[in-house]
């Protein structure tokens, strides 16, 4: 798995060497062992453009994935996911969940929705939700996220 990473935010620091092991056993446990995956970290303002750009959705969001799934110049390009960690600490502080296991559990939400996993139906969300929980349950910890200056 080739991880590809770019931080839009100034607010946090992402460590590249922690996160693509992450991504790596993420994609692992979903059976998608190869391929490039693109993680981007944006502010509220550029989330919520893309949200209502893509989703016609006018409101930040947490996390928003665009499955690609093809071959280019022979690599696997399996998608882009991007966070917003300003959301997800927002939404982490209020569902009382620790800020770096939540980003993790949006990194796993996202990759599966890049491997056409969703959650309109009911019958999809739960399917979508055991594999969310079965892959948070088999991965390791990593501490890829901290806010600037702590």
């Amino acid at each position: 798995m080739k991880v590809e990473m770019i931080n839009y935010t100034r607010k946090y620091i992402i460590d590249m060497k922690k996160l693509e092991p992450l991504v790596t056993r993420i994609g692992e446990l979903a059976n998608c062992k190869d391929g490039i995956v693109s993680i981007s970290f944006v502010g509220e303002k550029r989330i919520r453009n893309i949200n209502k750009r893509f989703r016609k959705k006018d409101r930040a969001t947490n996390v928003i994935s665009f499955p690609f799934l093809d071959v280019v110049a022979g690599e696997r390009i399996i998608g882009d996911i991007v966070i917003c960690p300003v959301v997800a600490s927002e939404e982490a502080d209020k569902y009382g969940n620790n800020f770096v296991d939540y980003i993790t559990f949006l990194l796993i939400h996202g990759f599966l929705h890049l491997l056409g996993y969703d959650h309109i139906r009911k019958e999809d969300q739960l399917i979508m939700e055991q594999k969310e929980e079965e892959i948070f349950r088999n991965i390791s910890r990593w501490n890829f996220i901290k806010e600037a200056g702590h």
